[in-house]
């Protein structure tokens, strides 16, 4: 199973998607994901399931 996971900076308007597979949802809305290059952080913001 994969998932689509966006996630949005809680400091400027960037949004990254990541795909990632696996049989359970890899994250939860709200999780931190990793640094943004303005010194904010890339919060989940939607999780898509795929197939």
């Amino acid at each position: 199973m994969d998932w689509i996971v966006v996630a949005k900076c809680d400091t400027c308007d960037q949004e990254k998607t990541y795909e990632v597979s696996g049989n359970t949802v890899p994250y939860s809305i709200g999780d931190f994901i990793e640094n943004c290059s303005c010194g904010g952080q890339f919060i989940v913001d939607e999780i898509l399931e795929v197939g």
